[in-house]
């Protein structure tokens, strides 16, 4: 019983990888909206929290096309790559480099995976309570048409990992809602 509570609360993270962790392409999947520009976000079933498509790279597998891969799997559409955004380096908690591109929808339809218990479009400057906060300055970037030259660090310190607990346990209490 006590078991099956902690998997419950506690996410399911990846294994811990050393030399900065591994390379997670995502994507910033931007529209027009009806008051302004809008972001595809995705709830994950684990953490359960908001942030953007993408995942892990095949062996071999440029980040462009495993970004792209990812978010099909993870939503349903088919995105154009625009542009890089940049390389996101995170530091501290759970080390990872992620190379972020801003999308254009092409087609497809929005529809939940296993990975996702949901998933939608928020205008840029009404983002969910419930997104992870190293999101937000990515999002900003990407509206605002930036591409950064250089790798960009965030480093996920204490105050980032008890804030990503408060929104998981937020989410699986029902506080949180979209």
């Amino acid at each position: 019983m006590l078991t099956s509570l902690i998997h419950a609360v506690l996410p399911d993270l990846p294994g811990y990888e050393t030399g900065g962790g591994p390379v997670i392409p995502q994507a910033v999947i931007l529209r027009t909206g009806p008051s302004g520009p809008e972001v595809l976000l995705v709830k994950r079933t684990t953490p359960r929290a908001w942030e953007l498509p993408g995942g892990y790279m095949n062996r071999g597998e440029p980040p462009v096309n495993a970004m792209s891969r990812e978010v099909r799997e993870e939503t349903g559409l088919i995105v154009r790559p625009d542009r890089l955004v940049g390389w996101y380096v995170r530091t501290g908690f759970r080390p990872h480099r992620s190379p972020v591109f801003a999308c254009s929808p092409v087609s497809g339809t929005v529809r939940k995976s296993s990975e996702a218990v949901a998933i939608g479009f928020f205008p840029v400057d009404h983002l969910p309570l419930g997104l992870f906060p190293w999101y937000r300055e990515i999002i900003r970037d990407a509206v605002a048409g930036r591409s950064h030259p250089d790798r960009q660090e965030q480093h996920l310190g204490l105050g980032t990992v008890v804030t990503s607990a408060a929104i998981h346990l937020g989410a699986l209490s029902g506080v949180l809602r979209p």
